[in-house]
């Protein structure tokens, strides 16, 4: 089955839809406009704010980001992020391997909770936007080097 595409309906659409279903009910409205019954349910607690809206606008279209979610991290923030949680992965990994008999208090080089400075030299910054924006599929793999 093919994902539905998501639709964007203006306010005069919406209270079309809801002035129907206050005559014919919220499933008789759905299927009017083809539309989900839970959508005309929405757009009737909505109703009054939909009033205020211009027609044409396409109003509340569902949720916002909220208090800067949509925030980017850096590029340090990333390669921090990969680095505490490669080695925590390892430490876990040797542990139920029994290759470290005793686990370490969670006082490490790579603690989450350490101060990082999120103004790390533009230079490094530069080298965390070069590895991840690379693209290493051109190249060839030739194999490890034997060091005897």
């Amino acid at each position: 089955m093919a994902p539905c595409k998501r639709r964007a309906f203006d306010a005069e659409f919406k209270l079309k839809a809801i002035s129907h279903a206050v005559e014919h009910g919220n499933r008789a409205a759905a299927r009017e406009f083809n539309v989900n019954e839970s959508m005309v349910r929405k757009w009737r607690k909505q109703q009054d704010d939909l009033r205020q809206v211009k027609k044409t606008q396409r109003s509340f279209r569902g949720n916002k980001a909220r208090n800067g979610e949509t925030r980017r991290a850096s590029y340090v923030t990333i390669g921090q992020w990969i680095v505490n949680a490669w080695a925590s992965t390892v430490v876990r990994a040797f542990g139920k391997a029994g290759i470290v008999t005793e686990m370490p208090d969670n006082t490490s080089d790579t603690d989450p909770d350490d101060d990082f400075d999120e103004t790390e030299p533009a230079m490094l910054d530069a080298v965390f936007a070069q590895l991840f924006n690379s693209d290493t599929e051109e190249e060839e793999f030739e194999g490890f080097l034997d060091e005897e």
